[in-house]
């Protein structure tokens, strides 16, 4: 009768996540949980239990609890011992735990997913390891060694027909391409990962690669076609209550009408975004909304933005976070040389070109060589600045078979100046 009873329970739970009621669902599985015995010997309730500890955890990190959710997964673990589902247990606290900032924790629990779902020759286990491997790693600035354990990922998610792995994986691998500069073939992993997301009808993972695709579309200042995919996402996001992608669509929101020079409406998203993730504890998001403030301050002339500078390169530093200091190097150098301090804005931007080189971020790579250009002291220093900055601009643009894309990335204020720069050329 008990049994019977929780088995009603958890239809209940999945039809109310079907119906987007997560928060409902959520408590459906808490009470699950509540009513019955982690020791249990009965194998109907011990399944019951270790599939609403993991979907409520699957709610609890969509809806932004991410603290809550690694506990719900931490007790999945427990649970789960040596099976399969100790091996999906163990994917689930290193995705969770790289939404924390926690990489060390992240590497070594999927790591340990890797090494018992091959001892276990359970697939399904192996490519998710590797896919949150990459995921970590990518966070890391390891771009190549990311791409490979996402590439791997993707093989066995193709292999099993799973195309739920497969949308992940490939938004996973369209980050990889963007953060290196080669934002065509990021496109096209989103583009992939965005049909099978409308396919799937995961909102979720709809509104992450909406949130990403519209990333590359801004970096490339396509604002409209940017400004288009946040913009549906955020609608998306609000509706499914998903508070960690609400912050980041809420910081590129603020980006895109940056572009368009709305300050005021840009400062409005900007803060949003980082009051979710100061509130729900998302340090990833966190560190890019710092940046991208700084930036708006800089555009804005506005002195005060240096603090943000500073508290990104103060907060990315313990999490050895190469990415955040070269942004954060970049920023700082940018209001130094608003302050007429050339020699320290030149010292924190060849700073920032050793650790955007390591971490192959051609998008930050040319923006430090062309400020540099216009405080070189001498021409023919600026001048290498300029056509180093140039290079990389082609490098970035040379793939596109985009032309209107293409154009719209070479014709814009920043790009232009730099290419402005070479005789002859453009």
């Amino acid at each position: 009768m008990i049994s019977s009873t929780i088995e009603q329970q958890l239809e209940l739970a999945r039809m109310a996540a079907q119906d987007g009621r997560f928060w409902d669902a959520v408590d459906i599985y808490t009470e699950i949980l509540s009513r019955t015995d982690p020791q249990t010997s009965d194998a109907t309730v011990k399944n019951t239990r270790l599939t609403s500890l993991k979907d409520r955890g699957d709610l609890l990190s969509e809806l932004g609890e991410q603290v809550a959710a690694l506990a719900a997964y931490e007790q999945y673990y427990l649970e789960a011992g040596t099976s399969q589902h100790a091996v999906e247990a163990l994917v689930l606290i290193g995705n969770r735990s790289r939404g924390l900032g926690q990489y060390g924790r992240s590497l070594t629990a999927c790591q340990e997913a890797l090494d018992l779902s091959m001892a276990l020759n359970y697939t399904p286990g192996r490519a998710k390891a590797l896919a949150g491997l990459g995921g970590t790693q990518l966070l890391q600035g390891d771009v190549n060694l990311a791409a490979s354990y996402l590439n791997q990922a993707n093989a066995l998610f193709e292999q099993l027909h799973d195309s739920h792995g497969q949308a992940q994986s490939n938004n996973q691998i369209g980050i990889a391409y963007a953060r290196t500069g080669h934002f065509h073939k990021a496109i096209q992993a989103f583009e992939k990962s965005l049909r099978l997301a409308r396919e799937l009808n995961r909102r979720s993972g709809l509104v992450s690669v909406l949130n990403n695709l519209g990333e590359c579309y801004q970096i490339l200042h396509a604002t409209e076609q940017a400004l288009a995919c946040h913009q549906e996402g955020l609608a998306l996001a609000e509706a499914g209550n998903f508070r960690l992608l609400e912050a980041d669509l809420c910081r590129n929101l603020g980006l895109d009408l940056a572009q368009q020079q709305k300050w005021d409406e840009s400062q409005v998203y900007l803060q949003r975004a980082s009051n979710i993730a100061q509130e729900i504890q998302a340090p990833e998001i966190h560190f890019h909304t710092l940046y991208a403030l700084a930036r708006l301050a800089l555009a804005r002339e506005d002195m005060s933005g240096q603090a943000y500078a500073h508290t990104l390169l103060a907060a990315a530093e313990p999490g050895q976070s190469r990415w955040h200091q070269a942004n954060g190097l970049y920023v700082l150098g940018r209001f130094e040389q608003m302050m007429g301090n050339s020699a320290t804005a030149e010292e924190l931007w060849q700073r920032a070109i050793f650790l955007a080189h390591e971490t192959e971020n051609r998008a930050l790579l040319w923006q430090l060589h062309a400020a540099l250009a216009t405080i070189a002291r001498q021409p023919n220093l600026a001048a290498v600045h300029n056509r180093i900055a140039a290079e990389v601009i082609q490098q970035i643009v040379e793939p596109f078979t985009d032309q209107a894309l293409k154009e719209t990335f070479l014709s814009s204020p920043a790009v232009t100046a730099v290419l402005n720069q070479l005789p002859n050329e453009r």
